[in-house]
Parts: structure tokens; sequence; C-alpha cells
């Protein structure tokens, strides 16, 4: 006991003693000289951020702008019954810090723009690319990262591994020796958070909750784009990329839903329990579906995100099943799907899943770093499936038959 208490407390001196330095770089005023966006003679009259976000479809955060620094709050999206919220305030590098009293009291400071990132999870650090600023990324959660400017860094030691979400918290240690700027970690919920945000901000770690997979629409999920954008002072590049997703969006949609015909799509993933699959009600893939101009069996108002059916619930539907698209990569193997190879569609071939865009051996899957991100590429493959005559001429980006022995006519 003695010998375990010692060790914590050599632990616990040395990461003070992190911070410390840290603490007194900033103080030092190093990193303003080197960043030409800080104020050099503040203005208390000035609008330092002539461009500002507008956000009109994420249910999960808000923005406000007061001169030389913004109010960023984060919610729990899709949860109106629980309104917890994480109070951020973005202080214009070189300008005071506001009083934190009344709506922002207890709020976490963070100084922007960020000239570094970090994340454990990948949807953050894709929005940093999409929004063209990889070069910024100098953590993340693990090495399976399938975009190219992400992995070309990491394969070139400029960025670290600091542990995937959903392995467990992210090694402070490593973050106290090349601290990000900015720091995104994945959490359940902005009312119960995870541990790692308590335990960042105590290190001096400015960190920033990720919910955005709560999102419950396509256009919501891709507009997080913005809460990145807003720590970059990346506002204008951020509403030119976010208007090009939803025009195309929105215009695929209308044409989709314009049709006659919903072929029935069922999306599975896997279940914890053999012979179960996870099938969306009212998450963003259900809207997906439907904005496609498709039918999911399980999907309607008012219910659960996702909800979880028999392979007989799913043997149930007959004939009736137009397409079936999984992503579990594990189910390309013939007979890995139990009774539902007993599926019509299975059986047909028209069992997809959305990993064409993979680097299976360094187990990188861009369908989970992009999708919800760009939206628009994810509805342009699914109206090229269920209604191929909107687009003959289509390319698919995620989508490609499951069954690797299956002739594959899309590619």
């Amino acid at each position: 006991m003695a010998s375990d208490a010692k060790a914590l407390l050599v632990l616990t001196f040395v990461l003070t003693l992190m911070i410390w330095q840290t603490a007194g770089d900033r103080a030092s005023g190093e990193p303003a000289a080197s960043n030409s966006e800080c104020v050099s003679a503040f203005d208390p009259g000035a609008d330092y951020f002539p461009h500002k976000v507008d956000i009109r479809h994420a249910e999960g955060f808000d923005v406000s702008y007061h001169g030389h620094y913004k109010v960023v709050t984060v919610y729990s999206p899709g949860n109106e019954g629980e309104r917890s919220k994480d109070v951020m305030v973005l202080v214009q590098c070189g300008a005071p810090a506001p009083a934190l009293t009344g709506d922002i009291a207890g709020a976490t400071l963070i100084d922007i723009p960020a000239r570094t990132l970090g994340a454990n999870e990948d949807l953050s650090l894709n929005r940093a690319r999409a929004l063209g600023f990889a070069d910024r990324i100098i953590a993340m959660g693990s090495e399976g990262v399938y975009a190219p400017e992400i992995r070309r860094r990491w394969e070139s030691g400029e960025v670290m591994l600091i542990g995937a979400s959903f392995h467990g918290p992210p090694n402070f240690e490593k973050l106290l020796t090349r601290p990000p700027d900015v720091l995104f970690l994945s959490t359940a919920s902005v009312s119960s958070p995870s541990a790692s945000i308590h335990r960042s901000r105590d290190l001096g770690l400015p960190a920033v909750p990720s919910v955005s997979w709560m999102e419950p629409t396509p256009l919501g999920q891709a507009e997080w784009l913005h809460l990145t954008a807003v720590f970059l002072n990346a506002e204008a590049r951020s509403a030119a990329v976010f208007s090009q997703i939803e025009k195309r969006y929105v215009t695929l949609s209308q044409k989709a839903r314009a049709q006659a015909s919903r072929p029935t799509v069922v999306w599975l993933d896997a279940a914890r329990q053999r012979d179960q699959w996870v099938v969306p009600e009212t998450n963003w893939m259900a809207r997906l579906i439907d904005d496609a101009g498709g039918r999911s069996p399980w999907g309607r108002p008012g219910g659960a995100p996702t909800r979880t059916v028999t392979s007989e619930q799913i043997l149930a539907l007959g004939d009736g099943v137009d397409a079936m698209v999984t992503t579990s990569a594990g189910l390309a193997k013939p007979g890995s799907t139990g009774p539902l190879e007993r599926a019509l569609a299975i059986r047909d071939n028209r069992f997809y899943d959305v990993h064409r865009r993979s680097l299976p051996e360094s187990d990188a899957y861009d369908w989970y770093e992009s999708a919800v991100v760009e939206v628009d590429q994810v509805l342009a493959d699914f109206v090229a499936l269920l209604h191929p005559d909107l687009a003959p001429d289509h390319e698919f980006h995620h989508i490609r038959r499951a069954r690797a022995s299956a002739k594959r006519s899309s590619e």
C-alpha cells in the first residue's frame, strides 16, 4: 500500500510539473508571437469575428458572438428531455478574457484560433480535414485511420496516438508532453460527461465534448463542421463547405422523395447476442433512407434511435426486402449471418456493406470517418441503389456488394 501511494505521489508531481511548464509557455507570450491572428492592440468596440455560423439543422450546439469572444454551448442532441449543457468561452488570442459571471459562470476558457488539434475519435479529425486543417492535427485515437492526409501525418511521426475513445481515457502523459490547443473527446452525453473531460480540464487541457453521433438527422450531423470551425476562426470556410453539402443533399432528396416507389431497406448491424440485429427507428440512417426515397421497416416517428430485432423478425418480411445494408464488415463471409442466409435479398445478392473505401489490413474504414460529414455522398449512394434511373452514371463512394465472392456490378 505504501509503495502504491508513493508511486501515485510521484506521478502527480510529474504531471503537475508538466502543467506548470505548459502554463509558463502560454504566459510567456510564445503562442501569440507565432500567431498572426492574435490581437496586438485590443479595441473593445471591434468585432473580431466578421464571419458567423448559421446553425439550421444541428440540435447539439449553439454559438453566440460577443466582439472578441464566442460562447459555445454543447447539448445532448435529439434529447429534448435533457437540456444539460457544457459552456465554453472562446477568446480571441491577445484579447482579454471576459468575467465568467451570469450565463457564462463556470464556463471553460479556450484561446482561439487553435493552431493544433487532437481527438480520441475520428469524426472531429475528419471535420478538420474537410475544412482543410489536417495539417493542424497532432493527436488522434488509433492508427486505424483511412483519410490519406491524416494517415500520412501519423506515419511521418507528426501525430501521436492517445488511445481511441472506445478503449478508455486518452493517454494524459502523452498529451501533456505536447498538448493540443483544442482536444475533442467523445462522451456519452452532456449530462454525464466522461471522466476524461473533467480530468483533461483539471490538467489544463482544453477538452471539448463531442456528442455529434447523437444528432438525429444527416444534415444535423454534417453541420457539426461549424463547431470545429469556431475553434479555428474558419466560419467562412465552414459555411462554404456545408452549403455545398446541404444544396446537393436537398436536391437529391427532393428527386428521390418524388418517386412513386419506395423500396424497402433493412439496415442492420450485428447486436451483442447471436441472431439479433440493431436496426434504425429514428436515428440519422432512418432519416437518410427516407430521404433517399426508401422505407425502413422499423422506422417510426417518436421511436428510439435504434431497436434490436431477431433474424426471424427480418425473415418474416419475406420477399418485400429490396436491399439489406450493413456496416459489419465481418458479414462478408458466406454463412456469417446465420438464419438470415435464407433471406431472398441475401440469396439474390442484394446484400451490401458500406466499406468500399477501406484498408482492412490497417483496420481503417472511411465510413466511420467521413459518412456523417459528407452526408451528400452517402445519400447519393443510396439514391443510386434504390432509384438507379435517377443516377445512371453514379460511381458508388461507400456502398458495395457485401459478399466478396459475388459479382460486383457496381465496380
